[in-house]
């Protein structure tokens, strides 16, 4: 039993139908695979083109805005972009001063900074500079340990205490350590 296949003769992308109408039994593996590689270069190639138009309509949006004054002077072109560099130029000097007059402020905002009030970046300075007006998180699940009981405020390294010295720690510990276990904390 011979099976033949009938393949699209429109599918071509380069106007080469020809070669997508034989049947599949008189095409050898490598006729079928140019086949392919053909169709998919025709897909490849029109993705480039798209990315290649993208490309080029970020670029245009990219590029400084520049007004082109009908019947002004060279001269009078070159001041104007030499203004808007030198506007430039002092934002970024003052983008500069607030970093390092607000550094708390500059950490978060970044390059942001600008867009907020001296006012503003100061009160934001203050607050960071008080800890947030939070105080710190304490997890509520680890018991506090207090280990004065056990040990005095000139506590001796365990290596260099007496067998005594030890003893006596532990009578003093002994009943701190029960009522612990009565309420279920464990060291």
């Amino acid at each position: 039993m011979t099976e033949e296949r009938q393949v699209d003769s429109t599918a071509g992308t380069d106007g080469t139908t020809a070669e997508a109408a034989v049947s599949s039994g008189g095409q050898t593996a490598e006729e079928i695979e140019a086949f392919w590689r053909n169709r998919q270069s025709g897909v490849d190639r029109a993705h480039n083109a798209e990315v290649a138009a993208f490309k080029a309509q970020i670029e245009a949006l990219k590029a400084p805005k520049t007004e082109v004054v009908a019947g002004e002077s060279p001269e009078a072109a070159r001041i104007r972009e030499l203004q808007i560099q030198l506007d430039e130029a002092n934002a970024a000097r003052q983008a500069e001063a607030l970093k390092n007059q607000y550094p708390s402020a500059a950490g978060v905002l970044g390059d942001e900074i600008t867009r907020l009030s001296p006012e503003k970046l100061a009160a934001f300075e203050a607050f960071a500079d008080t800890g947030g007006g939070r105080a710190p998180m304490v997890d509520p699940n680890m018991a506090g340990r207090n280990n004065s009981a056990v040990q005095g405020p000139e506590a001796k390294p365990l290596a260099e205490k007496s067998k005594d010295e030890l003893l006596a720690d532990l009578r003093k510990a002994a009943p701190i350590i029960q009522a612990e276990a009565r309420e279920g904390i464990y060291r």
